[in-house]
């Protein structure tokens, strides 16, 4: 089965695109989805005339055509079913209830295989596709059902499955909007049912590392996303909804995700860093169970492809989870159910790092960043960009026999673009970890480079005190830094190797994990540019500041850093005789900010503070001055705010 043909042709249906079954092999029928998809579709055979006739028929322009080019078509071996009959052969009987009368259904074919259902058939509504899932256990459980009328609405159908002898019985309700009734359908088996006729293993990610749920969210969906986690939880199903942070979501996906809810919208789909995570997740074949987070509302482009043909659960507000969260649990629990007591080994090489590189391509090197590197139990994961545009890659890594290089081989997809293969060695020396190889994309191919300072994490960092200075000061700030060393106080200081890849990346990691903000004020630092951005950044973050005056407070009186360091109780290092004095005060200053971090750390919930419960408020400088912002959004996205 090829999974992007199967992405494809579901994404084309979903979204009612013609499709023409052209016949490779004559006496192949196919089943399953496929045989829904296809049956009420126009089919030719692979002659070419015939073709062409078919297409202009479908008045489809054949100037051109497009040919994809993907996966082998290889003969697949064919699965037995547990059930496949229909309506004519008798052994399927089916109906519905509505308005207190039964209207029968008639299936041309209706199937049952490896936790999977599919049909095909009419009522008195009109021409029919069903698919859906069922989970069995010993001889009973589950069904859910999407039933789609061809070019009109659908209708989801929930209920139980359960064998007796050579008899299937599926019962339960239909819904669509406020409308519900029952159903019924009676299956005749071709031999007496056992558990052995089908043994249904459990969807597996293709990364066994993670045992949680992962919500995938965008920022308008903060609330939303909290308390179905809340819900989920409080059912005892273990479960993630990781800091709104591009990076440590792929992170968090790669290390601890067993299966993804994205909440699909409107604003999900206009986000750039759901685009990115989705697709990473997609990528590394993590099973995705989608939850429609807006009324009205149909999937399309890039998140229209990644969900094609998943079963979706409607979860638009409080009142919608406390209505369908067992049924979102229902679409969950094949893919959970046998990892709640699974112990999570991490064995971390690289967490998180920024990467840089080249690939060289038409004998010039063409740079690439990746904001986010990291080498997990095995497995590789990023995210960056090159001249091409931005990407995620997905990958392995393995040991070699001198058990200190290794090999590996990962993906890169550009978003919304195509794949590249690479692959080679990863050696390492004490600092760093060079990986060397080949990359390759149809018939092209060439070198690459990519180097990655060990165990330097670009998310969320252990605490340090961050030394933020101008550049002429820097001997001066070496020797704090070396006696802030020795007391055992951690540091960011940009010549010790913090100050990696993009500049801005790492000046943001700098402010973000500190616990402490320690600026060496000067006129020279009132001036720079990158100084103001690591000032101005860990004041809007309310970071603890302490400001080191190396001159006379006179001179900075009139600048943007002498208004606000007035209030901050700086220490003053005018001059050498200042200098272990003013260390022990700064050593001091420092350990009492780094524990009270950690205490607010191991109190604190994760949360953004800028949007909560439907308000917007906020803090922040512009040109004009300083300014507070408050207001109100929603969930589909739409925000409105006062400056």
């Amino acid at each position: 089965m090829s999974r992007t043909g199967s992405k494809l042709l579901n994404y084309a249906d979903q979204t009612k695109t013609a499709i023409l079954n052209i016949k490779i092999y004559e006496d192949f029928q196919p089943t399953d989805w496929l045989g829904a998809i296809l049956a009420p579709t126009k089919s030719c055979s692979s002659d070419f005339n015939e073709v062409m006739k078919s297409l202009i028929s479908m008045k489809i322009k054949t100037s051109y055509l497009v040919l994809e080019k993907d996966e082998k078509n290889e003969p697949q071996p064919i699965k037995k079913h547990l059930f496949h009959g229909g309506t004519r052969s008798g052994d399927v009987v089916a109906s519905y209830h509505q308005f207190g009368q039964e209207f029968p259904m008639e299936f041309e074919f209706f199937g049952l295989e490896q936790g999977r259902v599919f049909g095909q058939g009419d009522d008195d509504v009109g021409a029919f596709t069903l698919a859906g899932q069922y989970n069995l256990k010993d001889d009973c459980g589950d069904i859910n059902m999407n039933k789609q009328y061809v070019g009109k609405h659908s209708i989801i159908y929930r209920g139980n499955i359960s064998f007796k002898g050579i008899t299937c019985v599926i019962e339960g309700q239909w819904a669509i909007g406020d409308m519900h009734d029952s159903f019924f359908i009676r299956l005749t088996l071709s031999e007496v049912y056992t558990k052995e006729m089908e043994k249904i293993s459990s969807p597996k990610a293709s990364r066994r590392l993670g045992n949680k749920v992962m919500i995938s969210y965008c920022p308008c969906q903060y609330d939303l996303a909290q308390k179905i986690a809340e819900r989920l939880t409080a059912k005892a199903i273990p479960v993630v909804c990781p800091p709104l942070r591009m990076h440590e979501m792929i992170k968090i996906a790669t290390e601890e995700a067993r299966v993804v809810v994205p909440l699909m919208s409107e604003a999900y789909e206009a986000s750039n860093i759901s685009k990115y995570v989705l697709s990473y997740v997609d990528e590394a074949g993590i099973p995705i169970i989608p939850v429609k987070a807006q009324d009205h509302y149909s999937q399309s482009g890039w998140l229209g492809v990644i969900c094609a043909g998943a079963v979706w659960t409607k979860i638009t507000n409080v009142n919608d989870i406390e209505k369908n969260i067992e049924n979102l649990i229902r679409q969950l629990q094949p893919h959970i159910r046998d990892s709640l007591d699974e112990e999570q080994r991490i064995d971390t090489l690289v967490d998180g790092t920024l990467a840089e590189g080249y690939y060289v391509q038409w004998g010039k090197k063409f740079d690439m960043r990746f904001d986010m590197f990291a080498m997990v139990n095995g497995y590789i994961a990023g995210q960056g960009d090159d001249i091409v545009g931005g990407f995620v890659i997905n990958g392995k890594y393995t040991c070699l026999s001198n058990k200190k290089d290794f090999e590996f081989q990962f993906k890169k997809h550009y978003i919304e673009k195509h794949d590249v293969q690479y692959s080679g060695i990863i050696t390492q020396n004490k600092f760093r970890f060079f990986l060397d190889g080949k990359w390759v994309v149809n018939d092209s191919s060439d070198s690459f480079h990519l180097e990655i300072l060990r165990n330097q994490s670009s998310g969320r960092q252990s605490m340090h005190i961050m030394l933020s200075y101008e550049w002429k000061n820097q001997e001066l700030v070496k020797r704090v830094a070396n006696m802030l060393k020795q007391r055992n106080i951690p540091t960011w200081f940009d010549i010790a190797g913090d100050m990696k890849g993009n500049i801005n990346s790492a000046m943001a990691n700098g402010v973000e994990g500190a616990a402490m903000v320690v600026s060496f004020a000067t006129v020279a630092y009132s001036k720079s540019i990158n100084c103001q951005k690591e000032f101005t950044y860990a004041s809007q973050l309310k970071k603890n500041i302490l400001p080191i005056l190396l001159e006379n407070d006179n001179g900075l009186q009139n600048t943007w850093l002498g208004i606000i360091i007035t209030s901050l109780n700086p220490i003053h290092l005018q001059d050498d005789n200042q200098f272990n004095s003013s260390i022990d005060t700064l050593a001091l200053r420092s350990n009492r900010a780094l524990q009270e971090k950690k205490t607010e750390e191991s109190h604190r919930s994760q949360v953004i503070t800028s949007l909560i419960e439907g308000r917007v408020l906020g803090q922040g400088n512009d040109k004009t001055g300083p300014f507070t912002m408050a207001g109100n959004y929603d969930n589909e996205g739409k925000i409105s705010f006062t400056k």
